[in-house]
């Protein structure tokens, strides 16, 4: 008897119920949780997939920091190995600069490197500032290190947004007397060797670097010549800026190369070099270097491959 009272109860209070009012309500509730699901998924999917798309196409906001190395080759006392190595962990955009505005503009001034001006156009205050965050974070990381502290040349390039499919900032570091040697195109081409056939691109990013520093240089010495009277303190010392920086670094430069160096095929890279005005010499024929040249040759296809 009780449950037949209950059951009566119950349907008492499904009658009572305004059913024209609470379908449509619970239909839209119902609607609105799914579009709120969907949507959800979505997005994450969304980000998730563009994830992969940039991993796949290179694109990368990662900082490098690059050692570079002229390593003796055995038998050639003229010619040298050129080493890159990195010499801390890499870090990204947003762990080196806090401020949104300054990630945006350092993205910007990367994208408009190419091989033929890989270093990045740091302009004005905020240009000296980018500079001198990324020179500082590498200092501190660097500053304990046991090797015996000389003078390297520091600059943010991205040379490779051009070359390769590997899309990243990477600061190199190179002595002073190393980069000296690579202002000679000539001896670039005829002396310098490489680990990989593909890493022809990074001597040619090193001739450059090494034109813009000769022409810092002799900016600084023509300012050194004028007066600063009128210049404003904290302004005007920053509006030209050395973007290639002299750090006093500790960097293990015993590294030896990995595998048999290889001679650049530059005959085949002949597109890319006239685009940059940068002429194919040629060197007095050698039995050794036709040999090299030849096993430079036979990996063309190949660095072509990784290159496109």
């Amino acid at each position: 008897m009780q449950f037949l009272m209950d059951w009566q109860f119950v349907m008492d209070w499904f009658e009572s119920l305004q059913w024209e009012r609470l379908v449509p309500e619970l239909i839209g509730k119902a609607l609105g949780f799914l579009s709120g699901f969907a949507a959800s998924w979505f997005l994450l999917f969304r980000r998730r997939l563009n994830a992969l798309q940039r991993m796949q196409s290179g694109d990368s906001d990662d900082f490098i920091f690059q050692m570079h190395h002229l390593s003796p080759v055995a038998g050639h006392a003229d010619d040298v190995v050129l080493l890159f190595r990195n010499v801390a962990p890499k870090i990204t955009l947003n762990d080196l600069y806090d401020n949104e505005a300054v990630r945006d503009v350092v993205k910007k001034i990367a994208e408009q490197t190419t091989l033929d001006d890989p270093i990045l156009k740091t302009e004005g205050t905020l240009g000296f500032e980018l500079l001198n965050d990324a020179v500082g974070h590498i200092a501190g990381l660097l500053a304990t290190t046991p090797f015996p502290r000389k003078a390297w040349l520091f600059v943010m390039t991205c040379e490779d947004r051009q070359a390769v499919r590997k899309k990243c900032i990477r600061c190199f570091l190179i002595q002073p007397a190393d980069l000296e040697k690579f202002v000679d195109w000539n001896w670039c081409q005829h002396h310098v060797l490489v680990e990989k056939p593909w890493h022809w691109f990074r001597v040619v990013a090193l001739h450059r670097i090494a034109c813009a520093w000769k022409a810092e240089q002799r900016v600084a010495m023509e300012q050194s010549t004028r007066s600063t009277e009128l210049d404003m303190p904290l302004v005007d010392k920053q509006v030209r800026h050395d973007r290639v920086r002299v750090l006093s670094l500790g960097l293990n430069e015993s590294e030896s190369p990995i595998g048999e160096p290889h001679r650049i095929a530059w005959k085949s890279h002949l597109a890319n070099l006239a685009s940059m005005g940068l002429p194919l010499t040629t060197m007095a024929s050698n039995p050794s270097n036709e040999a090299n040249e030849i096993q430079a040759n036979s990996g063309a296809a190949k660095e072509d491959k990784l290159l496109d």
